[in-house]
């Protein structure tokens, strides 16, 4: 069996059985379950709140979905930490179609929940959900907090956050 190596700009078009050429595929020929896209956003800094409302910890991101049956995969991974009581943490959704959208199951209860105890390193905390944004406008994430009392801290010590959106073609 032969072997070609691949050097450059690859081996161009390659003749398919039929005589035609085959070229790349484009988004919309992609199959279901394809991943076409990925954006990433950081948080290296330490978030506190007091507030017993959900409010923005400084992790955002913005995505631009292909077509607007694809779903976004969104994954946040993170670190808490609060004493004596218990925080929330969520993801809300905005685009020129909707109003801060919180993508919580149930109503109050977030996506992530922390009850007291962790240490003073946090308990490493992660959300994966995936979202039906029904729109091929940006669409901007923000990972927000709440706490029951106290003080609530997101990347506590200043561990790295992340959040992932990967457009899932449907």
């Amino acid at each position: 069996m032969a072997l070609t190596k691949v050097i450059g700009s690859g081996l161009g078009a390659i003749p398919a059985i039929s005589g035609a050429n085959l070229t790349g595929l484009a988004d919309g020929q992609m199959p279901a379950g394809s991943i076409i896209q990925v954006r990433e956003e950081r948080l290296t800094s330490q978030f506190s709140t007091t507030s017993t409302s959900f409010t923005n910890v400084g992790l955002q991101l913005q995505i631009t979905p292909n077509d607007n049956n694809n779903k976004l995969l969104l994954k946040v991974t993170f670190s808490l930490y609060i004493a004596n009581a218990f925080l929330l943490v969520t993801i809300n959704k905005n685009h020129s179609g909707i109003n801060d959208t919180n993508l919580q199951v149930q109503g109050g209860q977030g996506l992530c929940q922390q009850h007291a105890g962790g240490g003073s390193q946090g308990v490493p905390s992660s959300i994966c959900i995936l979202d039906s944004p029904a729109t091929t406008n940006e669409v901007t994430y923000n990972v927000k907090m709440l706490v029951q009392s106290g003080t609530g801290y997101f990347n506590i010590n200043t561990c790295p956050a992340f959040f992932q959106a990967m457009e899932v073609v449907v």
